[in-house]
């Protein structure tokens, strides 16, 4: 009857002790669900949402997008300006539509209305320009020749292969071919001031 009673005995604590390591184990696995679950909710609560974003961050522009923007305008508002001499006469020392213009006073004028301070003449233009390859060549650059032994030459380049300047062979401000026999031999340098 002892040996009876000490294996019933016995049954019982290995049951209960079973029972309690399943619960502990239950427990563990519940407590772990529920931190994980509100340390997501809380998480959630940290992600900002559209409108709780700064309002700054939509607004600024990019430094770099800014000077790429005013460089663009400038550009632009040249090539307009440059435009609208077509036909001007030449006249050496001219450097506004009313008198007429020689070629680096024509770059004056463009430059000085789209805000940009440049040398007067040619060969000033050409030294204190940044020299630029073709392949970075836009619209608003210039284009330098050699035409003399003591005189070089501008033009504003407009795309396509093609610049504005005071020419005076014409006599007029006109539109030139960079391709042409002539520009294509006494051509020197691409600079920009932009």
């Amino acid at each position: 009857m002892t040996n009876t009673n000490n294996n019933f005995l016995l049954f019982g604590l290995l049951a209960f002790a079973t029972l309690m390591t399943a619960c502990s184990q239950n427990y563990q696995q519940t407590s772990q669900h529920q931190s994980s679950a509100q340390s997501s909710v809380q998480t959630q609560r940290h992600i900002p949402t559209p409108s709780q974003r700064h309002p700054a961050s939509q607004s600024v522009k990019h430094p770099g997008q800014q000077a790429i923007s005013s460089s663009y305008q400038a550009r632009n508002k040249m090539i307009r300006l440059a435009n609208r001499t077509l036909g001007t006469r030449y006249r050496y020392g001219g450097s506004n539509p009313q008198r007429g213009f020689d070629c680096s006073g024509l770059m004056l004028y463009v430059h000085k209305q789209a805000g940009i301070t440049i040398p007067r003449t040619a060969a000033k233009q050409r030294l204190r320009s940044r020299t630029i390859s073709y392949a970075q060549l836009k619209p608003g650059d210039m284009l330098f020749f050699k035409t003399g032994k003591r005189t070089e030459h501008v033009g504003i380049y407009i795309g396509n292969r093609q610049f504005i300047h005071a020419s005076t062979g014409s006599r007029r401000v006109r539109v030139a071919k960079m391709d042409s026999a002539y520009w294509y031999k006494h051509f020197i340098k691409f600079g920009t001031f932009l």
